[in-house]
């Protein structure tokens, strides 16, 4: 039994180590968070961080009574699979604060996870309390979205290669270790029974 539980420590280590990644996150709006319109605008266009999974991923816009305001559903914008974009019906919308609301899945990790935004129009919004963190610049910066390229399957595969060895190296080293001291320990035993003789 006690020689299935390092084994199983090292797998179960390694499948959670290959799920740990990054999910996909906005990296800016137009509106942007927190911008005070003169007049509704036409669409609202989200970049993300990462490819998103459109089966999974949507963007609805809603104003301050909890009513949808998008006239359609939410498409990639010019077939980036990195973004979404949703019209919006600009007769509706009276002066207010509006809310972006964004869910989001990837291919890799499949986790749907979600988030607001809230733009104003004629309507000043109020500020969102943020954690500050010093040397973090908190205005959303124009990042250009990676996708998943052969580079960063290959490097991901050779991460995992490479934790793979260590891990059968730290096993072995431990196997040899054990076999070490168990020559050790009859070498001692034989040597005791012949000075008892």
């Amino acid at each position: 039994m006690k020689r299935l539980i390092l084994p199983l420590v090292i797998l179960v280590t390694l499948i959670l180590a290959t799920t740990a990644y990054a999910h996909v996150v906005p990296v800016g709006c137009v509106p942007r968070a927190g911008v005070n319109l003169s007049a509704p605008p036409q669409q609202v266009l989200c970049l993300f961080s990462d490819t998103l999974d459109l089966t999974k991923s949507n963007l609805q816009v809603f104003d301050a009574k909890g009513d949808p305001v998008n006239r359609s559903d939410a498409k990639p914008f010019q077939d980036d699979p990195t973004s979404l974009m949703v019209a919006l019906d600009t007769a509706a919308m009276e002066p207010g604060i509006y809310t972006i609301v964004w869910t989001t899945a990837d291919f890799i990790d499949r986790d749907i996870i979600s988030g607001t935004i809230e733009f104003g129009v004629n309507t000043v919004v109020p500020p969102t309390p943020t954690a500050v963190l010093p040397g973090v610049v908190m205005t959303p910066q124009s990042v250009q979205p990676s996708a998943n390229t052969t580079t960063d399957l290959v490097s991901r595969f050779l991460i995992g290669v490479g934790v793979v060895l260590l891990a059968a190296m730290g096993f072995l080293f431990w196997r040899l270790q054990r076999a070490q001291a168990g020559s050790q320990d009859s070498e001692n035993a034989s040597a005791s029974s012949e000075q008892e003789k």
